[in-house]
Order: C-alpha cells, then structure tokens, then sequence
C-alpha cells in the first residue's frame, strides 16, 4: 500500500527529474533569458533598392507587418517556454516583396532546434541564412512559398 510519503517522495523525484531536463544546457535555466531574432533584408537591388515585408507569428503572438529597406533590419525579443518538455516556443515569418507574387515562409526560431541567445538571420531571394555566434553561416531554403492570388486569398505552392 503507498501512504503519503511515498507518493511525495515520488512527485519529489518527477519534479527533480523535469527541471533537472529543463537546466540541461548552461545556455538553459529554469527561467530562460531573453532571446533577440534579428532580421536583416538582404535582397540584392535589381537595379533599385527592394523593400522587404516580414510578418511573424507565434501560436500566441502576432507581430504585424514590417516593412525594411535594403540592409534594413526588424528586431522583437521574447522569452522561451521555462519546460520545453511540454511545448515549444516557435516564430515563423512570411517574406513579401515587390515584383514577386509570392509568400515566403521560415521558421525563424524553434526552441527544440535552438540555442541561440541573439539568431541573426539575412534574407535573399533563394531562402535565409542564419548566422552564429561564431559567424558561422547555415543557408536555410523556404520552408513554404504560397503564391498570392489577390489581396484576400493565397494559394500554396
């Protein structure tokens, strides 16, 4: 039969056990600090400058329309789920720009593939790419493009 120090005891070792998962990266806490995404408009000016129109969104969070000239940057900062066991925080972004009728799609950040504090990224016509704290540089393709009918309606490609 468990009596109730038993079942506390068993609690007590599940707790140490999710926050001790949750503390795994010296980058991670229990309660993570702030991330910065920054993006950088990056699409060569064919022969004038190109405006960039970013869009991100979370399941919760909604951050608008952006508009960035070349070399423009947008920013937004947030804090990362405290038990990405459970859920994770993800962001994606639609890239819109003139003379292209199409809808460009990233994941800009996902807190199951991420560790980055600040994830720089520039965008070109082909994709992103992300650049590490070390300056490394990882090309990432459009994970999604919709070809956008009129002003109301999209259809996926």
């Amino acid at each position: 039969m468990t009596g109730p120090n038993s079942i506390t005891l068993k609690f007590s070792i599940l707790l140490i056990v999710i926050l001790a998962f949750g503390a795994r990266e010296t980058t991670c806490s229990i309660f993570p600090t702030t991330t910065h995404v920054i993006i950088k408009n990056d699409i060569a000016p064919h022969p004038t400058p190109i405006d960039l129109t970013v869009h991100c969104k979370s399941k919760d969070d909604d951050l608008g329309f952006h508009t960035l000239t070349f070399g423009g940057i947008y920013t937004f900062s947030f804090r990362p789920i405290v038990f990405p066991i459970f859920k994770n925080t993800l962001f994606f972004c639609g890239f819109t720009w003139p003379r292209n009728p199409h809808r460009h799609y990233l994941d800009i950040y996902d807190q199951a593939l991420d560790r980055c504090k600040f994830c720089n990224w520039k965008i070109n016509q082909t994709g992103g790419t992300k650049i590490d704290k070390d300056g490394r540089e990882y090309f990432y393709e459009w994970k999604s493009i919709e070809l956008i009918i009129d002003a109301n309606s999209t259809s996926k490609i």
